[in-house]
């Protein structure tokens, strides 16, 4: 890095801190036997930043607090919910330079210490609270040939540790993607990925395969990806047939830019074990604009498959949020999964509504309120169930920056 470079840096300091209590009428997810329970959080934390005309760097972290009290008494056989007290964190990094004309590199690393299944799989189907450890780890480069062409390449290894004597896996991914620009606003491009997961107890280890063509398309304020291609997925235990599925998956993301405010975090998110499925990329409600509006559409199968479950998961999901006055925040999230398993007759539709309100009392303080209802129908006897849940929040944001 030149000094010319470190005189034009930027640096950005946001000690940030989250507290907040919610309620869920059906905590465990139960068909029968619901209990009430109240979650208390504090989230305190930084966000860094550091920026020059060809370097990026980020990092976000949190020390999770989490506890839970009993609103009715625990049916036999069910434990307490403060058993699941416990401090977890929330770490992102992020690293992007421009090494030469052509060629940029780039790093990042998620560190999660959790309850919430989808940390580990965002189509996960999962209501299980175990508390567990995930890494993911991910050098990127990219690097444009050609006046028209460019190869994206990224390694990703994904750690995953149960706290209790559960099954830890690890996974070793590779993606390569081929791009040609047809203008300033949009390319195709073909993509490769190859990925094997390994699990330390029963579980069979698989290998996947996809290769897929994609579009990507800049309009204004709106960015349209979509694209389409063969799964391929084999097991090492014999007695496990091979999987194949054509998967496809279109995203639209849209925001109006308006920087004079920071905006509401992503509230519901917070709250391990029930966060909304719309993607590890998406914390934030409105990142500095007026509007947002993101909508997922899919066919996927599932990756973290322990005890060798795996479905077919097809969703939509959308989220939309306006800024009024500079100060009023809303947000409405809608999605609905359907799980098609492979390994037995079980099928489920998930369906998830929330809308929330947030106003900024003070530039670096926002009180928000979050409430919405979650539900499960499914042909196997046990596992449907209702959950209404509802939140208050207080968010400190407060920005040091300089030159």
């Amino acid at each position: 890095m030149t000094m010319a470079e470190v005189a034009t840096a930027r640096f950005s300091i946001n000690p940030i801190t989250l507290v907040g209590a919610a309620n869920d009428s059906n905590y465990w997810q139960a068909e029968t036997q619901e209990v009430s329970v109240n979650t208390y959080f504090v989230r305190p934390g930084i966000e860094l930043g550091f920026e020059t005309p060809k370097t990026t760097i980020t990092f976000d972290a949190t020390v999770d607090f989490y506890w839970y009290d009993d609103q009715d008494t625990p049916p036999v056989g069910i434990q307490d919910a403060s058993d699941d007290d416990y401090v977890g964190f929330t770490g992102d990094f992020n690293a992007d330079y421009q090494l030469t004309n052509r060629l940029n590199i780039g790093l990042s690393d998620q560190l999660y210490i959790t309850r919430d299944p989808a940390r580990s799989d965002i189509n996960s189907n999962s209501i299980s609270r175990d508390k567990y450890t995930i890494n993911y780890f991910e050098p990127t480069a990219y690097y444009e040939f050609a006046d028209k062409f460019g190869l994206l390449a990224s390694y990703r290894n994904t750690m995953t540790d149960y706290e209790s004597e559960l099954e830890d896996s690890e996974e070793n991914r590779g993606v390569f993607d081929l791009y040609y620009l047809l203008n300033r606003s949009a390319a195709v491009y073909a993509g490769y990925a190859i990925w094997e997961r390994d699990y330390d107890q029963d579980s069979s280890d698989y290998l996947s395969n996809f290769v897929s063509l994609n579009y990507e398309h800049q309009f204004n304020y709106f960015t349209i990806k979509g694209g389409g291609g063969y799964h391929k997925r084999t097991f090492d235990e014999p007695a496990l047939d091979d999987l194949d599925l054509f998967s496809w998956k279109i995203q639209i993301r849209g925001q109006e830019a308006d920087t004079t405010y920071k905006t509401m975090n992503n509230a519901r998110s917070m709250i391990d074990g029930r966060s909304f499925r719309q993607g590890q990329d998406v914390d934030l409600l409105l990142d500095e604009s007026r509007s947002l509006l993101t909508l997922d559409l899919g066919q996927e199968m599932n990756n973290d498959g322990t005890g060798d479950n795996y479905y077919t998961a097809t969703y939509a999901r959308f989220e939309g949020g306006y800024r009024f006055f500079g100060k009023l925040e809303t947000l409405l999230r809608l999605s609905v999964q359907n799980s098609d398993y492979e390994t037995d007759e079980r099928n489920e539709d998930t369906y998830f509504v929330s809308a929330s309100i947030g106003y900024w009392v003070l530039d670096y303080l926002l009180l928000g309120f979050e409430g919405g209802y979650e539900t499960r129908d499914s042909n196997f006897t046990g596992n449907n169930y209702d959950n209404t849940f509802a939140m208050v929040m207080l968010n400190f944001d407060y920005n040091f920056s300089g030159k």
